[in-house]
């Protein structure tokens, strides 16, 4: 893969994560609250670090490309979207039930529609890339 081809996937994936996590977030944010152990007052930064939210979807955008580009060869919208929601799903699964395990943010039923709604934002965004990926493919 070119480094061109991989800086756009991996464009379009960040661009995805970070859309869909704004809207999951606003449609989601306040529904989540009625699940939370500990006051949301008290674990949410008044004022969120937007450098490390941007690079936390970069790492994302870029994992996705790989996983999608290099590892499986998933290339296409929807090739992509199947790996990409299995993939989703076992990460959040991983990093939801350990946070739950160690924290008291979210009770067990709000820590597992978190990782349904995840899910859907990984799934979606490595559906972008894939179907950025799979354009132009050479067969």
């Amino acid at each position: 893969m070119s480094v061109q081809r991989f800086a756009i996937a991996t464009v379009t994936g960040t661009v995805m994560v970070l859309l869909l996590g704004f809207a999951a977030g606003g449609l989601f944010g306040g529904f989540l609250k009625g699940y939370a152990v500990t006051a949301p007052e008290l674990v949410m930064k008044s004022s969120p670090n937007v450098w490390t939210i941007v690079l936390g979807a970069v790492a994302m955008g870029a994992l996705l490309t790989v996983l999608l580009g290099c590892w499986t060869g998933h290339t296409g919208a929807v090739k992509a979207l199947g790996t990409s929601a299995v993939f989703g799903a076992l990460l959040h699964l991983f990093l939801g039930l350990s946070l739950f395990g160690m924290t008291t943010m979210l009770d067990l039923t709000g820590t597992l529609i978190k990782v349904i709604i995840d899910t859907v934002q990984v799934a979606l965004s490595g559906m972008a890339v894939g179907a950025v990926l799979g354009r132009g493919r050479q067969t």
